[in-house]
């Protein structure tokens, strides 16, 4: 597996990633490979030609990277339509594991999306970090109206299936976040 991912990352490939979420449930994540360790993969994801935000993966799901004739095809679309320059990240996110991952993140002020994609668990929660622990994330959410809750939502690193980061979504959304008015 890890030389697939060097391979890929050091040719900047557009690849499609399979990853095993639970036990009936694999999903696909399109993008560039930026870096791995033993433990997580960092990716810059794609959406139809468009080069977007940052996820990090669980190396431990994924099934499959796959760069096929069609990848291939939509790899030199995306060159020949110059999309390839936005390639790249210019924060520094430790990778080598959840812990290290959110301690960058959290210090370089970026909110994020943590999902847990398991059928059993199937949660969603965006907003800032508001700590980071040995075994748990702690994230203030913030809903569809920009509302914060008042306390941090727990999430358990094992459950974690990606965690997004600088997209357009995130960074525009967080300019707007408030708390909840007092109940008179």
């Amino acid at each position: 597996m890890k030389e697939k991912l060097r391979l890929h990352k050091e040719a900047g490939h557009w690849v499609k990633i399979y990853s095993k979420v639970s036990k009936n449930k694999v999903l696909s994540r399109n993008g560039y490979i930026l870096g791995f360790s033993d433990n997580l993969l960092l990716i810059q994801q794609t959406h139809d030609f468009n080069v977007d935000d940052y996820a990090i993966l669980p190396i431990s799901q994924i099934q499959k990277i796959r760069f096929n004739s069609a990848d291939k095809y939509f790899d030199k679309i995306m060159r020949w339509e110059n999309r390839t320059g936005a390639v790249g990240i210019k924060h520094t996110v430790d990778i080598d594991n959840w812990r290290s991952a959110f301690k960058s993140l959290k210090e370089l002020g970026l909110n994020v999306i943590a999902e847990c994609e398991a059928e059993e668990i199937d949660s969603f929660t965006i907003g800032p970090i508001a700590k980071v622990g040995k075994k748990l994330i702690h994230i203030t959410y913030f809903d569809a109206a920009g509302h914060l809750d008042d306390e941090p939502t727990s999430i358990n690193y094992e459950s974690l299936t990606r965690v997004v980061f600088d997209s357009e979504y995130i960074n525009i959304f967080s300019k707007y976040l408030r708390k909840h008015k007092a109940a008179k």
